[in-house]
Order: structure tokens, then sequence, then C-alpha cells
């Protein structure tokens, strides 16, 4: 098929239609290439720690105006070079909190909450004017500030600087979930011919429902990554869980997928071959960007198969052979879980005086 702006959008199916209707009543130009270049950001943001594994945050703040300099000058050399589609790292704008801690929290989380991005703001409208400059689609990774809380946030930004798609990480990794806030499920839709999935591709209800939409390409964020035999990385920083949980995803949902992370950074296609790599030990001076083209020709023209392995004949099929013995009740790690930062300041103000020894739990309240 002959891709488009427009034709990229029907493959969405109905969770695209209000995006088409915008769209196509506030353009009236048409992108159209048989190949999609991709471009994989994978170099650092700013005031990052580097080396890759230096997790020393002493002296070291965020600073959301440099970075978001520097990916409007990745934006812009990625489109002089070629590409169509522009990706970022996990939690880039204004960088992963690498390291992160109850005592990294109690320090960081203040001045991480004040450079993380919000939509809408200046730096939002610089985002996407880059995007619109260079006539590319951007799919943004950040953490996103709200009145109260923050977000594990990623967008897709369309060639004409409008907002396509906007998602939160349904469920937050680990001690993620101490600082920023869950997302919701309706996250989980396809946007154009993309899914997003930030970091985690372990688990069925992230994974599962954007499979079942054919997406014709992934983009996996994830916030860094070593080269293979990284002696350094703990093993879910390492290359050799992450990249094979995104192999697995390309090859059951059959998309060419974007391991895209600071660092270490791949794309395979729909079988889970690799086409296109590049070590995390390249400096990134030398190279700071990934390139793919991607043949469009074959992207199917369907948004579901029922005779797949990904349908709702597959999930009454589980349902049906859960184990009897297993209480069918929710428990509470399924509850949405919100953080208001400012108590989670207040709490990080008595982590600090008392040297750690609080008796006080991180705040959180389920919603």
């Amino acid at each position: 098929m002959r891709l488009t702006h427009t034709s990229i959008l029907v493959l969405a199916g109905q969770s695209a239609a209000a995006v088409l209707s915008k769209v196509a009543n506030s353009t009236s130009q048409e992108q159209s290439f048989a190949n999609l270049t991709v471009a994989l950001v994978r170099s650092a943001p700013a005031n990052w720690p580097m080396p890759l594994f230096n997790k020393n945050w002493s002296n070291v703040t965020f600073d959301i105006n440099k970075t978001v300099e520097l990916g409007v000058g990745h934006i812009a050399e990625a489109a002089s070079s070629g590409a169509n589609l522009v990706v970022f790292p996990e939690l880039w704008f204004p960088g992963y909190p690498k390291g992160i801690d109850e005592a990294w929290i109690a320090k960081h989380s203040e001045d991480y909450y004040n450079n993380s991005l919000e939509v809408g703001s200046e730096h939002w409208k610089r985002l996407l004017a880059a995007a619109k400059d260079s006539h590319v689609y951007v799919a943004l990774a950040f953490s996103e500030k709200t009145a109260q809380s923050i977000y594990m946030g990623q967008a897709l930004i369309s060639p004409y600087g409008e907002l396509l798609h906007l998602r939160h990480k349904l469920r937050p990794s680990g001690i993620e979930r101490s600082l920023w806030s869950d997302g919701s499920v309706d996250g989980l839709k396809l946007s154009l011919l993309l899914t997003h999935l930030a970091c985690r591709h372990f688990h069925p209800t992230m994974t599962f429902n954007m499979q079942v939409q054919r997406e014709d390409v992934h983009i996996a964020a994830f916030p860094y990554m070593p080269d293979y035999k990284g002696s350094q990385a703990l093993y879910w920083e390492s290359v050799e869980v992450n990249e094979a949980a995104a192999r697995t995803y390309a090859v059951n949902s059959g998309a060419y997928t974007l391991f895209a992370s600071v660092g270490y950074s791949s794309i395979m296609d729909g079988t889970g071959v690799t086409v296109a790599k590049i070590e995390a030990s390249v400096p990134f001076d030398q190279t700071p960007i990934l390139y793919a083209s991607i043949n469009t020709t074959a992207f199917s023209d369907t948004s579901y198969d029922v005779n797949s392995e990904q349908s709702w004949a597959a999930l009454e099929q589980m349902k049906t052979g859960f184990p009897y013995y297993v209480p069918k009740v929710p428990g509470k790690f399924f509850d949405q879980k919100t953080i208001v930062i400012e108590n989670l300041v207040a709490w990080g103000g008595a982590y600090l005086e008392s040297n750690g020894t609080t008796s006080e739990p991180m705040p959180g309240s389920t919603s």
C-alpha cells in the first residue's frame, strides 16, 4: 500500500477516528512515502551523568531548557538525514533517574517535578514546532507534569505539529511507582500504524491489547541500555533481558520494533530479526542517532484478525483455562495509584532530616 498521512491514520481503526477528522480539517498537504525512515535518538539528555552507569547525582540538577534544546536539534538533524519518524528513549525529557531509590526520591523529587514536561507549555510548543518545521513524526518520551503529579508519558506528534496520541505508562515498574502515578488502559490504543510501550514488555496487561490491533510499527522506548555482557548492569538493566522481551514482542505482533534507549539501540523486523543496531560503546558525539529504512508497501490494511493468537477468542480461551484453584479476585496491586508530589516532597524533607531513619512510608494514595 502507499503510505500517506491519511492512510496510516485509517490503519488505526476507530481509535484514530477523532484524530483523522482533526487532521483532515486542519491540513491540506498529503505526505507519501513507500519507505519509512526511522531515527532513534540514543544520545544522553542534558546534565545526565556519564558514563552510562554513573549513578552519582551529587551536585547534578535536571535542565528541561537544555534538554528541549538538544531534542529540537536532534529532530532537525534527523530530518536533514531523511528521517520521517524521530523516536526518543523513555523519559528522555528531562532524563531517566538512574539509580533511583528512596534516598534519591527524597533528595531530587522536587527538582525532577519542576523539570518535567508540561503539555501545552512553552517547552511543549517548541517541540511541536520542531516537528512541524522539519515535517516529521516525532515520538516523544517524557515525564509529564500535571498540577499535582507526574506520569511516564509518551506522545506522537504529526509532521504538522499536532498531537496525535498521548498515553501514560499503565503501571510504573518497581520503585518508579513511588514517584510517577499510574496511567490508564485508555492509553493502550493504536495511534496511526504505531503503538508505544515504555520499557517493560513482559506483562500481557500491557502488550496483548496492542498486539490485537495489528500494529505495523512498535516503539519500544527504554531509558538506557549497555552493550551485551555489560558487567555493571543489573538484570533489569541488561540488554540481554530487555532486547529479548522486545524481540518476542516483535514476533508476537509481527511489527517492526524500534528498541530506543540511551546507549545501545536496535531495530527489529516483524520476525524478530535485527535489521539495524548500534553499540552503547559508540560515542554519542560520533553517532547520536540510529537510522533505518522500513518498506511500508507490505503493511497491512486491517486493524484486527479474529483468527490471530492475539484476539478475543484467545482472551476467552485464557479465561476458560484459568486455574480453578486460583481465587478470581482483584488484588490491590492493580488499584490505580496516584502520587501527589507535594506530599512526596514533604516526606522527602523528613527523610533527609532524619538521615533516612523516618518511620513514615513514602506517600501514595489509591483511587
